[in-house]
């Protein structure tokens, strides 16, 4: 399943990614990186041992969420 995570940068969000990597699942992070830092994401590839694609923005930004949903086909 692909599943979209928001704030996955941040400490609950980044341990949710691995977990969810580690069971199998494909995770695109959405984060505006105001409680986060970009430097998470390759901490979260290296300890799942999956990559993650990574979109820097807003979930109040409506457009670029409706463009993550349909062009990364988010299940969940």
């Amino acid at each position: 399943m692909r599943v979209l995570v928001t704030g996955g940068t941040g400490y609950i969000g980044s341990h949710t990614c691995v977990q969810l990597l580690q069971q199998g699942h494909d995770v695109v992070i959405l984060d505006n990186l105001c409680n986060g830092k970009p430097g998470v994401v390759p901490v979260i590839e290296r300890l799942a041992g999956k990559s993650v694609q990574f979109i820097h923005g807003d979930l109040r930004d409506e457009a670029l969420l409706v463009s993550t949903l349909r062009s990364h086909a988010i299940e969940r």
